[in-house]
């Protein structure tokens, strides 16, 4: 993982929020973090 992912991960699970972004597969594998992919579905 990068480090720019990584603080994005981080920063979204110390606030509680959901990930918001189409590129999944770098943020499933953390525990905890709802992961949402605004494009899914269409």
């Amino acid at each position: 993982m990068k480090l720019g992912d990584s603080i994005i991960a981080a920063t979204a699970l110390a606030l509680g929020a959901e990930l918001v972004t189409r590129n999944v597969d770098d943020f499933k594998h953390i525990a905890g973090l709802p992961v949402i992919n605004p494009f899914e579905g269409r």
